[in-house]
């Protein structure tokens, strides 16, 4: 679906009939997604200052671990917040896999953290952005939080879990 949206695709011939549809229903979205874009981008701060307010409180440890470990979850969680809702005002989940979120599982796989602790983060992530922006917002940015949290918990228990 992703490359509907691209007129390159057009170029050298016409929608098909299923094409179309999925053009229409985009384009019908489009207002919704631009509101959605602008709520998440207003409420990033307090989104990702209560998913590493939780995440202190659930592993106190970090530190331990990964010396600016706090301080990168607040970047690392602000960059994956703003892309997923970039990728979702596109409507293009394979994008966001692509771009993000395998070079991302691949980084925090090597840092050792835990299926758990990834499931943590991201399902918190999620709490947040539901409880800040408005129900229709969220319709269209669930499919891409729950897919992060499926995607980045996907990756084997470390041997050493440093969290």
């Amino acid at each position: 679906m992703a490359n509907i949206r691209n007129l390159e695709t057009f170029r050298d011939r016409f929608p098909t009939g299923e094409e179309r549809d999925a053009l229409i229903l985009y384009s019908e979205s489009l207002g919704a997604r631009l509101v959605a874009v602008n709520e998440v981008e207003t409420a990033k701060t307090e989104i990702v200052e209560e998913v590493m307010t939780h995440m202190k409180r659930m592993y106190p440890n970090i530190p331990r671990f990964h010396v600016s470990g706090f301080e990168k979850g607040y970047r690392d969680n602000t960059l994956l917040l703003e892309y997923m809702a970039k990728c979702m005002f596109l409507d293009d989940l394979e994008l966001y896999d692509l771009q993000v979120l395998t070079w991302v599982r691949t980084l925090f796989k090597s840092f050792n953290f835990t299926p758990k602790f990834m499931r943590d983060n991201f399902t918190a992530m999620r709490e947040a952005v539901k409880k800040r922006v408005r129900p229709r917002s969220f319709e269209l940015m669930n499919p891409f939080l729950t897919h992060t949290i499926q995607y980045l918990s996907d990756i084997p228990e470390p041997v050493r879990p440093e969290v």
